[in-house]
């Protein structure tokens, strides 16, 4: 098998200067958006203990039955009276495992209307089961920041004797269904070892070069990340022409996101490459960068662009909080082995703080070879 060729393409031109807030996007083809904290609700009553004065024809223990109203919100419902005889000792003890719905509404999902569960428990006195207040919706929670709307995934490896080439001179996404004026395109490639892009040939169309980690690796690969803002007619497709010449193996995702500050786009950004990798490991935790954000409510991104020569390495963890990842890994066919594989998670955070060191860990199958990788944070700014 040939040394792997996988290049990521992560595009790390530093940090930018600090903008006044951060935006979020929409979810595409599966896609999520976030609302994060919706509204914690109410914890319900302390269940009555109903019946307590029953008399010894068990009347009280009806009343204690009631308590099974406390399911529709996972209240543990009342358990009712117990035998009339005793005078239902146990009435009315439903809603006593009361709920705080919606503590963390929407940072499961990229959906900005995602709401936060329904409150648990009941109201006193063992009538437990009315629901308390639900956690609010989504779209009434505290996050203001930035959010995901959709994003698309470019493919091109695979192929050729050494498993990693491409066959295609342009990289091609489609526009994510929904894409309004003003949204940021963000865009992370990968690649097996470097694709064709300069910095002047992107900015006379727009685009910002915030990274390009080239020759990467003990193998060597590239990591781009690059941005611009969403026009008026964003055409059906978005083609980066003659960008792999060489045809090298490359996979790309073009992310869309709402709410992300015009002027200052990104607020901090950090990358780590680890150039040399090792024999023999089947679990690899690769470190990534503190942030130090500068405004609230930014969405922070992390990425990680592994090189090893299997298809699909597999994440086993991110950094705290970060979820709805992304992946856009080598295809399995028609060849078993590729050296192109991105991964791109995000969480939002509230306050202006830096968000500590960690790392993202990831696994291969033993037999393969792991030869360094690329990750990075970056904290997209909130519109003022």
């Amino acid at each position: 098998m040939n040394a792997s060729r996988f290049v990521f393409f992560f595009v790390c031109s530093g940090v930018v200067s600090a903008a006044p807030g951060c935006a979020q996007i929409a979810g595409l083809g599966g896609d999520y958006r976030h609302a994060p904290s919706g509204g914690t609700g109410p914890q319900g009553g302390a269940a009555g203990l109903g019946g307590s004065s029953a008399g010894s024809t068990g009347t009280a223990g009806d009343a204690g039955a009631s308590g099974e109203a406390g399911t529709p919100s996972n209240g543990t419902g009342g358990t009712g009276g117990s035998s009339a005889a005793t005078g239902g000792t146990s009435a009315g003890t439903g809603g006593r495992v009361t709920g705080t719905g919606g503590t963390s509404a929407g940072t499961g999902g990229d959906a900005v209307d995602t709401g936060g569960s329904a409150g648990q428990g009941g109201e006193p006195g063992g009538s437990g089961g009315s629901a308390a207040a639900a956690g609010t919706s989504g779209a009434a929670g505290s996050w203001t920041g930035p959010v995901r709307v959709g994003y698309s995934e470019f493919h091109d490896s695979a192929s050729g004797g050494d498993d990693a080439s491409a066959h295609l001179v342009d990289a091609t996404f489609e526009t994510p269904a929904g894409t309004q004026e003003g949204d940021l395109l963000l865009v992370f490639f990968g690649v097996d070892h470097q694709l064709d892009l300069t910095n002047y040939d992107l900015m006379m169309k727009g685009w910002t070069l915030l990274d390009a980690e080239e020759a990467k690796g003990t193998d060597g690969q590239g990591t781009y990340l690059l941005y611009r803002f969403a026009g008026a007619d964003e055409p059906a497709s978005i083609v980066f022409e003659g960008v792999n010449s060489n045809l090298y193996g490359v996979q790309g995702l073009l992310s869309v996101y709402r709410g992300v500050n015009r002027t200052s786009p990104v607020n901090a950004y950090d990358v780590v490459v680890v150039k040399t990798g090792t024999d023999g490991p089947t679990h690899i935790e690769t470190p990534t960068p503190a942030l130090a954000t500068t405004v609230s409510n930014c969405l922070l991104l992390a990425g990680l662009s592994p090189d090893s020569d299997i298809d699909s390495p597999v994440v086993a963890s991110w950094p705290e909080g970060f979820t709805d990842d992304v992946s856009v890994k080598n295809p399995e066919f028609p060849r078993p082995n590729g050296w192109a594989n991105i991964y791109l998670a995000q969480r939002p955070w509230e306050v202006a703080a830096t968000f500590p060191a960690s790392s993202i860990g990831w696994e291969i199958e033993s037999g393969y070879a792991y030869y360094g990788a690329v990750s990075f944070m970056l904290a997209l700014a909130p519109e003022p």
